[in-house]
């Protein structure tokens, strides 16, 4: 009978599903953007059509039709700011490109060892920093696909690293009831290795030899993957104008459900409700399941047309963490 426990307990060990947190680098190009993302608890694989596309779904560029520039600002935790921009350009009627980039950044931090634990007087900084481009294509009338390709790059005082990778996406719009289908590969490219001055240190190759010098030696890290995301999402007018189920001139509701399953981490639901009035004024709410500190979110919007200038649209969300708090994304959007 102990031999048959003790079997058990090693196939049960071997088949266990070891949680996978903290295993990968450059975890802000998991932090959404946007103001009206945040607000739909980040259900927007398939309904991507701004320019914040660029980081949820590239497909979702051939949503824009004229010249739009987007800048969001998180208010994360710690004192931690997440800031992106983003460009869309038309190309012909049926391609787009667009440019974008995001940054991590957060206050100077005191340099601190072991001989100085409460600071040597010296300060440092850490930014990630991820700069992007995309071209997204109108495949058939019905479906667009788009890739985007990015540079990251991490630093933490006087180190750093960085590698290349690329986004690849689509949306399939259907016939029942205007129903968009939503898919999109993040983050596949290679591993982060940090180098840097404070990695080179002076060593002795040989103890046994007396007098002789001390040579250079560069202190090898170990290589990161990037977190790599696939994500699938359904999203539909319920209420509104088209092929909504409900019809309405004035007034749109929008439901939208993401699934995510990230290499580093269990798999998450999004799901997100947008209602919009007459096109002008948005009320945005969102719930993220499967998260630690994560759960509802919330949100509103504002968009005024300034005729011949063009639009500008203004989005807000709050994100409650739990124990850490809320957190707020701002957002602002113009297009002409």
């Amino acid at each position: 009978m102990r031999r048959i426990l003790l079997l058990i307990s090693m196939i049960s060990l071997v088949y266990a599903e070891f949680d996978k947190v903290a295993t990968t680098a450059a975890p802000f190009l998991k932090m959404g953007v946007g103001g009206r993302a945040a607000g739909m608890g980040g259900g927007f694989v398939s309904l991507a059509d701004d320019a914040s596309s660029l980081y949820w779904n590239p497909a979702g560029m051939l949503g824009v039709n004229s010249i739009t520039v987007s800048a969001s600002h998180n208010d994360w935790l710690l004192d931690i700011t997440h800031d992106y921009v983003g460009l869309i350009l038309p190309g012909r009627k049926n391609e787009r490109i667009g440019f974008s980039i995001s940054a991590l950044t957060m206050g100077e931090q005191p340099v601190r060892t072991l001989e100085n634990p409460d600071g040597t007087g010296l300060v440092y900084n850490v930014m990630d920093i991820a700069i992007s481009a995309a071209y997204a294509r109108q495949v058939t009338d019905r479906l667009s696909m788009g890739i985007t390709g990015k540079f990251i790059q991490l630093n933490a005082y006087n180190e750093s690293a960085s590698t290349m990778a690329i986004d690849v996406g689509s949306i399939l719009r259907t016939d029942f009831y205007g129903l968009r289908i939503g898919m999109a590969l993040s983050n596949f490219g290679g591993d982060f290795q940090f180098t840097g001055r404070d990695l080179i240190l002076k060593a002795d190759i040989d103890d046994d030899i007396d007098g002789n010098y001390s040579t250079d030696v560069d202190l090898r890290t170990e290589p990161w993957p990037l977190p790599l995301m696939i994500r699938i999402g359904l999203s539909m007018d319920v209420m509104g104008g088209g092929d909504a189920i409900l019809s309405s001139k004035n007034s749109r509701l929008t439901l939208a459900l993401d699934a995510e399953h990230p290499n580093d981490g269990p798999e998450h639901i999004n799901l997100g409700v947008e209602y919009a009035v007459k096109e002008m004024v948005y009320f945005r709410g969102g719930y993220r399941h499967n998260y630690d500190q994560e759960g509802f979110t919330m949100g509103t919007g504002i968009q005024l047309d300034l005729k011949s200038r063009g639009k500008i649209r203004i989005d807000y969300a709050v994100k409650p963490m739990e124990i850490f708090g809320n957190t707020s994304i701002l957002s602002v959007e113009f297009s002409r």
